[in-house]
């Protein structure tokens, strides 16, 4: 039988993690660094959760399909015949074979390589040839409506498939609500993928989730966050951004009081996020949807990111952006998407540049794990002011893995 949280991570320290935040400590370096909390994470946590594996736009079209892991699970995501997007287990029913391999283009039915078993769309078995040595294995007693591709429950938002491996979670829109009632005053009927990248850094998977703070900006993105006077205000101390956890979503919301409500689209020549009727303006926010998702919203642009653990010390981040409307593709905006993106990824789009906001993140995320390998890291603060999240997120983390 495997170790629980409070024996692998020590009870004492979990009970640290839930003192008044002043005097918390966080998770200790046993969460980011150990095989087995990393296994307990895969077997107890993810499937509990809806899980981001896909964009739609990686099945635009019906009949196609992509493979994709969650937990560890193979699993096919695609769009059937009527539209609908669908999810089964990769795994076909006669052998435990993988069906599908790699990304496909307008299918017509599913095959396994091994005994060409035949699936349609719908995940129904379809065809066992000479499975009793038949061409069509007419003589065969095998009950053909038994033994069809095992469905996985799937729905999606705004863009991102998701994926519930137990079966249990509520409704993916009642998990999402907090964010639905974020972005509330936004039209996102009519965003439009313009780029996408994918990159994997050497750190756990925890670390993005303990980055949901905006008190790094100045230091960690100088040249994009040039003053602190920008996150804060100096008379009050109290920051612009208010700092919202509510079920399995984290908000980060910047308030219209914030300095860069002042940005117009004048200045930055994307047009805007159309605002809805009677709307009050949007300055920005970003929305974790735990466990695995992000998205960045400003008032031109849509971020979502999709992020895979991959072992207890790398993670892959699967990256895309949206504009509103031609925005995301005519080529009188190529100049301003360009300048967009170099802002996010910097100009040379590899990670290793650290030229933009993502990749100096991950890079300050790869140091904060590098750091793990000292027992010095077992005691790490909590900045009442600015951290109420990542505190958040720990006990939240520790919370789901004991139900």
């Amino acid at each position: 039988m495997s170790q629980t949280a409070a024996q692998i991570l020590g009870e004492e320290n979990l009970v640290k993690l839930r003192q008044p935040i002043a005097q918390a400590r966080g998770l200790p370096t046993m969460a980011y660094t150990s095989q087995e909390f990393f296994d307990l994470e895969q077997k107890q946590l993810f499937p509990k959760t809806w899980m981001s594996v896909a964009f739609t736009e990686d099945i635009a079209e019906p009949g196609d399909a992509v493979p994709v892991t969650a937990a560890g699970v193979p699993i096919i995501i695609l769009r059937a015949q009527n539209g609908e997007v669908r999810a089964f287990h990769n795994v076909c029913r006669h052998r435990a074979t993988i069906v599908l391999q790699e990304p496909a283009k307008r299918l017509k039915h599913l095959q396994c390589l091994y005994h060409a078993w035949t699936y349609g769309l719908d995940g129904a078995l379809q065809a066992t040839p000479y499975f009793d040595g038949t061409p069509d294995a007419s003589g065969s007693h095998l009950d053909k409506s038994q033994h069809g591709l095992v469905p996985v429950r799937c729905a999606v938002w705004n863009h991102i498939v998701f994926v519930n491996l137990d079966d249990k979670a509520p409704p993916l829109e009642d998990i999402v609500q907090p964010a639905i009632n974020e972005y509330a005053s936004l039209d996102l009927s009519d965003l439009r993928l313009a780029h996408r990248l994918t990159w994997e850094f050497e750190a756990n998977w925890k670390l993005v989730f303990d980055n949901w703070e905006v008190y790094h900006h100045v230091w960690v993105h100088e040249g994009v966050f040039e003053r602190m006077t920008d996150e804060v205000n100096i008379e009050t101390g109290q920051p612009y951004t208010d700092m919202i956890a509510d079920g399995d979503v984290m908000i980060l919301h910047v308030r219209p009081d914030s300095p860069r409500h002042g940005v117009t689209s004048e200045q930055t020549p994307l047009p805007t996020i159309p605002l809805k009727a009677g709307a009050t303006p949007f300055v920005g926010a970003a929305v974790a949807i735990l466990a695995n998702t992000s998205v960045t919203t400003t008032f031109q642009s849509y971020q979502p990111v999709i992020y895979t653990p991959i072992s207890p010390s790398r993670t892959r981040a699967t990256m895309a952006w949206y504009y509103a409307g031609d925005a995301g593709s005519a080529p009188e905006y190529a100049d301003a998407r360009e300048r967009s993106l170099d802002r996010w990824l910097g100009p040379s789009r590899k990670f290793e540049d650290r030229g933009g906001i993502r990749s100096q993140d991950f890079v300050c995320m790869q140091l904060q794990q590098a750091a793990r390998g000292s027992t010095v890291a077992n005691d790490v603060l909590f900045s009442p002011t600015w951290e109420v999240n990542v505190r958040n997120f720990q006990t939240w983390l520790v919370d789901r893995l004991d139900a």
